[in-house]
């Protein structure tokens, strides 16, 4: 009992840094501008656009952070968990999503927008992320680009055991998305190719 409470809080910390990591870029940017303002004395328009689409970036990230690790993913249907990350794709200008939740099953939309939201980390340069389901229940997560490639450690911890231990802040995404896989009664698997990537759901 005290291991398994030493592993959640474990889980917990380093979830908790990934957020806090993630969200200190827009926050930042958002205070740039607030001394920028301070210092011209007036409401500088620059300093105000800056503001704005930070803090925008800011709100967009707490959301999806909030479907992807909180309760709220349980609940929210797959088309709200979709539309959640095709705005910050779009809002980003780098990534282009196609995402047809029909056929997926509602229990597996928070799987699929972890494994969407992984799917973008291995797209340095941007890309195209295509999600499918064939019909014997598997759901595919293509991603493509530019030198499209997992990192070592994060592909790692989605394909073998990995004790929390040996966790960072970068690596619990992956960790966890295993983990939800087989939560949800399946397994993940992953693939890669010159410039494709595939998180595959079985």
């Amino acid at each position: 009992m005290e291991q398994d409470r030493a592993v959640e809080l474990i889980l917990i910390e380093l979830i908790s840094s990934r957020i806090c990591h993630d969200l200190v870029g827009p926050v930042g940017a958002v205070n740039a501008g607030a001394e920028l303002m301070g210092e011209a004395g007036v409401a500088d328009d620059e300093a105000l656009a800056l503001m704005r689409k930070s803090g925008l970036e800011a709100a967009r990230r707490l959301q999806l952070f909030r479907l992807a690790f909180g309760r709220a993913g349980n609940s929210v249907d797959t088309k709200s968990m979709r539309d959640a990350v095709a705005q910050s794709f779009e809002a980003e200008g780098k990534v282009t999503l196609q995402w047809d939740e029909i056929g997926i099953d509602p229990a597996h939309g928070r799987l699929v927008l972890n494994m969407v939201m992984l799917a973008r980390e291995a797209l340095p340069f941007g890309g195209d992320i295509r999600v499918t389901r064939e019909s014997e229940g598997r759901i595919t997560v293509n991603a493509a680009g530019k030198r499209a490639a997992f990192r070592p450690d994060i592909e790692n911890v989605m394909k073998n055991e990995v004790s929390p231990e040996e966790l960072d802040p970068r690596t619990v995404h992956g960790f966890f998305l295993r983990n939800l896989a087989h939560r949800t009664g399946g397994a993940l698997s992953v693939l890669q190719d010159d410039g494709n990537v595939a998180l595959i759901y079985d």
